[in-house]
């Protein structure tokens, strides 16, 4: 009985010895990606996704803003802004409902507002919309995050 629990208390020290080094790792390894967010949908529809490096600094964001606002916004729009002059930046494009439609600040150096994406959509209609980290060919991309328009 004793060589049982010998070997099962072995087992089971060897399984959490692994775990533990199999946890670590993934963690050490999620810390080097980017990381998205998006803010709460605001009555109109309207949205934000906010992208943080690797070292967890705000790298940039999307807005998609679903009504017309002050200040000449327009309705049915989005834009990106890159925060960090840091070789990356920022790039978001509608899933749905219109495919193709894309914000970007490749080409221009950070701080950066890119010009507002604008389309007519039906009032209700639900976006979807990633942003993408940028540089060269390589990206890192949020899930398609939804508001509406």
């Amino acid at each position: 009985m004793r060589t049982k629990n010998r070997v099962f208390t072995l087992l089971a020290a060897s399984a959490l010895f692994a775990g533990t080094c199999l946890t670590l790792g993934a963690t050490n390894a999620a810390a080097a990606d980017w990381t998205f967010s998006k803010s709460e949908v605001s009555e109109d529809g309207s949205f934000s996704i906010t992208a943080r490096n690797p070292s967890g600094t705000y790298a940039g964001a999307m807005v998609w803003n679903a009504d017309p606002g002050c200040c000449g916004i327009p309705g049915d729009a989005f834009q990106v802004v890159d925060r960090l002059a840091d070789g990356w930046g920022m790039e978001a494009k509608m899933i749905s409902p219109v495919t193709g439609r894309k914000a970007t600040t490749r080409g221009h150096e950070a701080v950066y507002s890119s010009p507002w994406n604008t389309g007519d959509l039906t009032e209700g209609t639900q976006v979807a919309i990633q942003l993408c980290a940028v540089a060269g060919t390589s990206s890192h991309c949020s899930i398609a995050y939804t508001g509406r328009a």
